[in-house]
């Protein structure tokens, strides 16, 4: 039964091992969604920014090349906006899979540790009704003493 228990607290180790490399890389995809989602953000207050900036040059007066270039830039910049939520939803999944990962191994530890825990109250158990065995031995053995050294 040590043998078993020593195994069990082997794999009960290389389990938490296993969660922690998962909680790791879901810490990691889930920073990696949030920097996207933060690089979205600055492309689209970069492109409002762009916006008002020629929009008040463009009051002055603009030529038809500066227009265009207006609109090739900020097609540009749609583009990449449009290239970032693409992104984003690919972080999104790869976060989904290690949670999912994560959530495994966390099953697969929590599973050890009831075998662990069911396994020590046997023990406990075992050892409970052996101690009480003894009591009632004892007693059994004083009362025949006692009984042994009363009687005529």
């Amino acid at each position: 039964m040590g043998n078993a228990l020593n195994a069990m607290d082997t794999l009960l180790e290389i389990a938490k091992r296993n969660l922690n490399r998962a909680a790791e890389a879901l810490a990691k995809a889930n920073r990696d969604v949030s920097e996207a989602c933060n690089q979205q953000q600055r492309l689209q207050t970069f492109r409002q920014e762009y916006i008002v900036q020629r929009k008040s040059i463009a009051l002055e007066g603009i030529t038809a090349t500066d227009l265009k270039n207006f609109q090739i830039f900020l097609n540009n910049i749609d583009q990449a906006i449009v290239s970032q939520e693409s992104a984003i939803h690919q972080y999104q999944e790869i976060a989904k899979h290690h949670m999912k990962n994560w959530q495994t191994c966390q099953a697969k530890k929590r599973s050890y540790e009831v075998i662990i825990e069911r396994n020590q109250q046997q023990k406990q158990k075992i050892a409970t009704r052996r101690e009480q065995k003894q009591m009632d031995e004892f007693s059994s053995n004083q009362r025949k003493y006692l009984m042994a050294n009363t009687s005529p």
